[in-house]
């Protein structure tokens, strides 16, 4: 089953976070929903500091549902690659626009095959027995300098910003951008920024190990990110494709 909690954030007008699962798009709701066969399960968080964020996500998530049944990788790239030629488009013919800009984290399933795909600062984990594992980097300013060696600079930057996404008006934001396969998985958690940036993984651990439910679970995630102090869209996906 997969598990999805999104809630906008304070003071925003609408979320600019959304979530694809199959067939259905979710924005600041939740819900409880069975894997596809055949199908996406990301988050797109839109890019705050430019305007039309949630149109990004949402143009963006659209597009995935033209995209049936890609023939590995490189077929998998290549279609991200043409939608956010498209995104780029729908920005230069309405100039308000034209820097509009999203993230992308998910899964592509089929059968036994998993397909990863990220950009930006949403993130990936897997559930390794009781530990958690992130299986994607930040594209951030903030990362990068780590990466580095610019510790001082690191810690004084903001350390939300990105340095990768969909859109912003330049396909080459795009350039970071992996798609890759990746073996089967227990459980897969997917979040936003206004989630881990806020709750460490310690704690996600902690909330996962814990006996309630998947949909508790979620909330749990969420509330804990809200007591820290976000302000932002928060998003968690809770995939748990086997009983442990």
């Amino acid at each position: 089953m997969i598990y999805v909690a999104t809630r906008v954030g304070k003071h925003h007008e609408e979320s600019e976070d959304t979530v694809l699962v199959g067939e259905i798009i979710l924005s600041n709701e939740e819900d409880t929903l069975p894997i596809p066969k055949d199908g996406f399960i990301c988050v797109a968080d839109g890019v705050g500091g430019n305007h039309g964020g949630a149109c990004a996500s949402l143009f963006v998530l659209e597009n995935l549902l033209s995209i049936t049944s890609p023939r590995g990788v490189d077929v998998l790239r290549d279609e991200l690659i043409r939608i956010n030629d498209l995104l780029i488009r729908e920005g230069q013919v309405n100039s308000d626009l034209s820097a509009m800009a999203t993230t992308l984290t998910g899964v592509f399933v089929r059968d036994t095959e998993r397909f990863l795909m990220h950009v930006g600062n949403t993130r990936a984990y897997i559930k390794q027995g009781r530990y958690l594992k992130q299986i994607t980097q930040d594209h951030t300013v903030y990362n990068w300098l780590q990466k580095t060696g610019r510790f001082d600079e690191a810690e004084a930057c903001n350390k939300n910003e990105i340095t990768n996404c969909f859109g912003g008006g330049n396909a080459s934001l795009l350039s970071k951008m992996y798609v890759t396969e990746i073996g089967d998985f227990t459980q897969l958690l997917l979040t936003s920024d206004g989630v881990h940036e806020y709750v460490d993984i310690d704690l996600l651990e902690d909330i996962l190990n814990d006996n309630s439910s998947g949909e508790d679970k979620c909330n749990s995630i969420l509330d804990a990110a809200l007591a820290a102090g976000s302000d932002d869209d928060m998003t968690v996906i809770l995939v748990c494709a086997k009983e442990e």
